[in-house]
């Protein structure tokens, strides 16, 4: 217990006064009105000359005692699975390390039961990281079944690619001022269809 105490010590001193820039995310929303699937890229770099290894938060929206289930985490850069830490019912923590002047790129997926008429994805932890993220694309797959009624950010266009209609997003230099919620409704079948 005591050599682990140590480990622990030595690795977060790596990382002491130093921090990983999280700088960009690409992520696609799937939502269905049942759940909606998140699937995100995250990027972070240490422009820094020594290596950071820290544990990094990824908080779940916690509204309505919806369930989130099929976490998945995968470091891109060392092509591996990712061990991640529940948080309770809060978010997951998982352990980044980024060598000196290097670059990691994560993806991070889950699947959100919902139990209203909105879904949520948390995006105002960025202020956290005290500085804005250099550029984002978000992108949310509803079928021809659902309408979105609302968003908190209104998409920059929206298209129908075989009958499944795709909204986009994209920023640069964001900083979020408020989550990410859709506000949809579940469209009745005509007869015809």
């Amino acid at each position: 217990m005591r050599i682990l105490f140590f480990l622990q010590l030595l690795i977060c001193s790596f990382a002491f006064g130093q921090r990983a820039d999280f700088f960009r995310e690409d992520i696609t929303f799937r939502l269905d009105g049942v759940h909606l699937d998140v699937e995100g890229y995250y990027w972070f770099s240490n422009n820094s000359d020594k290596p950071i290894a820290t544990d990094i938060s990824y908080p779940f929206p916690n509204c309505c005692g919806e369930k989130i289930d099929s976490i998945r985490v995968y470091n891109i850069s060392a092509a591996q699975n990712t061990r991640y830490n529940l948080d309770g019912t809060s978010g997951i923590s998982f352990h980044l390390f980024i060598g000196p002047h290097d670059t990691a790129l994560f993806q991070i997926g889950y699947r959100q039961k919902l139990n209203s008429d909105s879904a949520v994805y948390i995006l105002r932890t960025t202020q956290g990281w005290g500085k804005p993220l250099n550029h984002c694309e978000y992108k949310l797959l509803v079928p021809g079944s659902l309408v979105v009624k609302d968003f908190s950010y209104p998409p920059v266009r929206s298209y129908i690619i075989q009958g499944e209609k795709i909204y986009y997003w994209e920023m640069e230099n964001f900083m979020p001022a408020r989550d990410m919620i859709f506000h949809f409704e579940i469209r009745p079948l005509r007869k015809s269809e």
